[in-house]
């Protein structure tokens, strides 16, 4: 009797791993956290019920024309997630892929400037701290889809030995692939020349299969998971550009391919505000006159970053309309970019 009754509570004890109580307890965290530090960004990736239900953080920043902020935008969450926190930071490392080969250390040492200065540190010089900041964003550029691949599942151990960078006692705040659609066609290209290969037996076999994008994808969430960070993605729109490509909402098609489109779990789109053309038919003295108020609309370098409302729910996407949070402002200088204050709105 007595041991059916144990036999039977024994039947009733889950087992979990310490990495599983680990996740639980990191997912309950995660709903109040601050993930990058943009309060309107924060909000946005928590909105989401199924989101926060998921492990993984993952953001996808398109842009829809070159230009677009999407780079920039990374800049500000780089700068925000490696400065010390007594300067509004994260004291945090950021792993950058650079696949464009386009991220400038220049340009993120000015944002790092910017927001300094901003934030004026009276017995901590400047550029001390920009040197330090620095040391703690790991740039890899990898040429190839494979050696993207090949990188993201080298970088635990990277991570992990201290005689190779300086960021050993800090978390990771992310890791971002600029972009991720940087070898789409390359990888088409691969993937059609295997095919020719395999259907014509007079050619010689290839020596290796192309590397997949669910390669990719398994390497990123598998990094993710290691180092208990959220991934950025930022990617080029490569479908043709929709007529509503400045409205404040939008919806596009992922463009990365399976399985890697469905991997984020919060979807951006960045793009500038456009400045009212001339009006058809104008003088060229009223284009003169005009022409100031216009450079200085230009100058003002006006962007705005907006959820991409593809397969989100509709109760979702109604209630962040009704608050007002289903986008946000981005301003973007030659000093660096700055994000619009939080507008307080009130439910109807």
């Amino acid at each position: 009797m007595a041991a059916d009754l144990g036999k039977k509570l024994l039947e009733e004890v889950e087992e979990m791993g310490l990495d599983e109580i680990l996740a639980q307890l990191r997912l309950q965290h995660d709903r109040k956290a601050s993930h990058f530090g943009v309060a309107q960004l924060d909000y946005l990736l928590s909105a989401d019920d199924r989101s926060t239900k998921s492990a993984q953080r993952v953001v996808e920043l398109t842009s829809t024309h070159p230009g677009g902020g999407a780079t920039h935008l990374l800049y500000y969450l780089t700068a925000l997630s490696v400065l010390p926190s007594n300067l509004g930071g994260n004291a945090a490392c950021v792993v950058i892929i650079d696949t464009d080969g386009t991220f400038d250390v220049a340009r993120l040492a000015h944002q790092l400037q910017f927001i300094v200065k901003d934030d004026t540190a009276p017995e901590q010089d400047l550029e001390d701290i920009v040197l330090s900041s620095l040391k703690h964003v790991h740039i890899f550029r990898p040429q190839s889809l494979a050696s993207t691949t090949a990188t993201l599942e080298t970088l635990p151990s990277y991570l992990l030995d201290k005689s190779r960078h300086y960021s050993i006692d800090r978390a990771v705040g992310f890791v971002a692939i600029d972009s991720a659609t940087a070898f789409y066609w390359q990888s088409k290209a691969e993937e059609e020349n295997a095919s020719i290969y395999a259907s014509d037996p007079d050619l010689p076999p290839t020596t290796r299969p192309p590397s997949t994008y669910q390669q990719l994808t398994a390497a990123l969430k598998a990094s993710a998971s290691a180092l208990c960070c959220p991934l950025i993605l930022t990617t080029h729109h490569l479908g043709p550009f929709p007529t509503n490509a400045h409205d404040s909402t939008q919806s596009l098609r992922p463009t990365l391919p399976a399985p890697l489109s469905n991997l984020p779990t919060l979807r951006l789109i960045v793009h500038r505000l456009p400045v009212r053309k001339f009006p058809a038919g104008i003088s060229v003295e009223e284009a003169r006159r005009e022409a100031p108020n216009r450079q200085s609309a230009v100058d003002a370098g006006k962007f705005a970053c907006v959820l991409n409302e593809w397969n989100v729910d509709e109760r979702l996407l109604r209630r962040l309309q009704r608050e007002g949070k289903i986008s946000f402002g981005l301003r973007i200088s030659n000093e660096g970019l700055t994000v619009d204050a939080v507008k307080n709105t009130t439910e109807s």
